[in-house]
């Protein structure tokens, strides 16, 4: 489950919209892998981190 997030840079709105989801909804990680954007552009982010999670 993520408990927080800080995203900066420009044109984030993206990441911080799916973070804020993630955090406020207590998504675990497990569930939030299948979350991510039928084609991610940036938000391949995401899969990287689960990625490197073994997620």
């Amino acid at each position: 489950m993520i408990v927080g997030a800080t995203i900066t840079g420009s044109e984030v709105a993206d990441f911080l919209h799916a973070a804020t989801i993630a955090v406020v909804g207590e998504v675990p990680l497990g569930r939030l892998r299948h979350a991510i954007p039928a084609f991610p552009t940036r938000s391949e982010i995401w899969l990287y981190l689960f990625n490197e999670l073994g997620l």
